[in-house]
């Protein structure tokens, strides 16, 4: 009879040990789908900050121009025609 009781004793041990390890397995599955969901967001967000990276250089490289002596006349006919009127919409 010993024996029996050792061995239930053994079986439902080992039954919770078990049971503890699926509850851990899943628990690191849902972690790990967390992760690379996060992933997926941090790669659109590093791809995101590459584009502005490059539209600032951008930027940068049009106001350089700007402001190089020979673009002077150019700046200031951009510059003129932003303020001038347009006859031709003024007649309609």
């Amino acid at each position: 009879m010993m024996k029996n009781k050792h061995g239930a004793m053994n079986e439902k041990r080992r039954s919770t040990g078990e049971q503890r390890l699926a509850e851990r397995m899943a628990e690191l599955e849902r972690r790990l789908k967390e992760v690379e969901a996060e992933n997926i967001v941090l790669k659109e967000l590093a791809y995101q900050s590459a584009k502005r990276y490059e539209q600032l250089k951008q930027l940068e490289k049009e106001n350089d121009e700007d402001e190089r002596p020979d673009s002077w006349f150019f700046r200031t006919l951009r510059q003129e025609n932003a303020i001038m009127p347009h006859p031709e919409r003024n007649e309609k």
